[in-house]
């Protein structure tokens, strides 16, 4: 039977895009638009899950919500708020008022899609759940004799689902692919005790073929150069036939026993594909038991939900990737800009950014602050975009009139950046690279501490490449002699980090 969603927007054309997409999906659809629409619309239509705005006439989506969670006490019926405004506040307000999930506007619908699919399972996991349960809770008037064992039983239930709906949550929030699939192993081992698990995906939507993606306690070196093509064999079969499959089992012929036979002699026991809006994009391996039991029931349960939450997570992560690819983009192209304006400082930028990345490394830098530290050290001179070309080349020595307008560039690149979504985290970078310990840098005179570890990491690789590059009034210093000038300079510059600097030279990492 379709599902029913029910899509609340005080603009029609928002609603008409999401429910065509939904309808071309196979759910049937109803609409409204104000709170209180809303509210009747849900009454009549007993939607399986709402895509709610947050803001409404008449009643705000935030007060709506809570009167859907009034009239759904077991909480069956997932709720995604869509929103323009600030992500953290929206997102607080939203969880109080009982929402599972929230969209800021734009969205993609491949991401709204993804999101409805995953919430839908699992609210269909509750209800089953719950059905579970209330059996359960039968039986305990049977007799006392069977109490702790049911009691058990519940416990382990509540506790399993707890567990998927954070998990859920978890791998719906982690981009990074490594980090991903590092959360969904140790959870499978966590939460099964097996003894070997491995994860063959499709790393670009043209392959023909699944490739090793990691695994725990398997034979790495030799899954590497597997290949399972995703038209034929295991691939072809489960998408046909989605459910876990035994590889020993007496049923399969022709290439797909051959390939569950080679898998088989691989460690693995059984498999279950990843599978999104009908396309394949991983099998998933395990073996048996650490300690030999067999496998229930419940435990195929849990292990199919585990990887259906982790296949939206990589379908959210690929996305995210794909965007992230796009900025990439944009900011190769401003920096080709910005250095086909000032010709006395063509590759800087590369190397002032290459610099920042190796120094965050060398400190040991986590790899999302590491990222904003190289957006922000290839973005550091984007305001020069604002300055006259006949000021940056200028060979004689500059007035201070054209001063201060060189020394406005921080400040104009910080007002270019600061609304890019993608790149606002590096607005401090930008703004304040050249700052001083001492407060006597500009565009705002920050002091010690005051300036961000990424901005004076910025500041440290930009001198650097500054004073070991020829310019024209001047011929550059060798690596050593820099390191002694940044040395002697500690009023303006963090010398730990000229210290890792000094060290990355040592090592060989960085050359003159």
């Amino acid at each position: 039977m379709s599902k029913s969603i029910l899509v609340v927007d005080d603009d029609p054309d928002v609603i008409e895009i999401i429910s065509e997409t939904l309808k071309n999906e196979g759910y049937l659809t109803e609409s409204a638009t104000d709170g209180d629409e809303a509210l009747r619309k849900y009454d009549i239509f007993n939607p399986d899950l709402v895509i709610l705005d947050v803001s409404l006439p008449s009643k705000d989506g935030f007060a709506v919500c809570d009167e859907i969670r009034s009239r759904d006490i077991n909480n069956d019926v997932p709720v995604i708020l869509i929103s323009g405004n600030s992500v953290s506040d929206t997102m607080l307000e939203g969880f109080k008022s009982g929402a599972q999930d929230y969209i800021k506007k734009p969205f993609s619908l491949n991401e709204v899609l993804a999101k409805i699919g995953n919430f839908l399972e699992q609210a269909d996991g509750r209800k089953n759940l719950r059905e579970q349960k209330e059996i359960l809770e039968d039986e305990l008037h049977k007799g006392q004799e069977d109490y702790k064992r049911v009691n058990r039983k519940l416990k382990k239930i509540i506790l399993d689902m707890r567990t998927l709906f954070d998990l859920s949550h978890d791998l719906n929030s982690l981009h990074d692919p490594e980090e991903l699939y590092h959360v969904f192993f140790l959870t499978i081992i966590g939460q099964l005790g097996v003894e070997s698990l491995g994860l063959f995906h499709i790393e670009d939507e043209e392959d023909d073929f699944l490739s090793f993606a990691g695994g725990k306690r398997v034979q790495e070196g030799v899954l590497k150069t597997i290949r399972l093509f995703r038209n034929t064999g295991l691939a072809k079969y489960l998408v046909d036939n989605s459910g876990v499959l035994e590889l020993k089992s007496s049923g399969l012929s022709g290439d797909v026993a051959q390939e569950a036979v080679f898998m088989k002699n691989l460690g693995f026991e059984y498999c279950f594909p990843l599978i999104i809006k009908g396309k394949l994009i991983g099998l998933f391996f395990i073996g048996g038991k650490i300690n030999k039991q067999a496998y229930t029931k419940n435990d195929f349960e849990i292990f199919k939900s585990i990887c259906n939450s982790a296949t939206t997570g990589i379908q959210n992560s690929r996305l995210y990737t794909e965007l992230q690819n796009t900025y990439l983009s944009t900011i190769k192209v401003l920096v080709s800009t910005i250095e086909a304006k000032d010709a006395n400082t063509r590759g800087h930028t590369d190397r002032v950014a290459n610099y920042a990345r190796l120094i965050a490394d060398e400190m040991g830098i986590e790899k999302e602050q590491k990222d904003i530290i190289s957006f922000g050290a290839a973005l550091h001179d984007i305001g020069k975009l604002g300055v006259y070309e006949n000021i940056l080349n200028k060979p004689s020595e500059l007035t201070e009139k054209e001063w201060k307008i060189v020394r406005s560039h921080p400040e104009v690149g910080a007002n270019i950046i600061k609304n890019l979504k993608f790149l606002e985290k590096a607005t401090d970078l930008v703004r304040h690279h050249h700052e001083r310990l001492d407060g006597g840098g500009y565009p705002d005179g920050l002091k010690g501490d005051e300036i961000s570890l990424g901005a004076r990491i910025v500041s440290v690789a930009d001198s650097f490449d500054a004073m070991t590059t020829n310019r024209p009034y001047r011929e550059a210093l060798s690596f050593p002699e820099a390191f002694e000038q940044l040395r002697m300079l500690d009023t303006k510059f963090d010398q730990d980090i000229v210290e890792n600097l000094a060290r990355l030279y040592d090592k060989k990492l960085i050359r003159e």
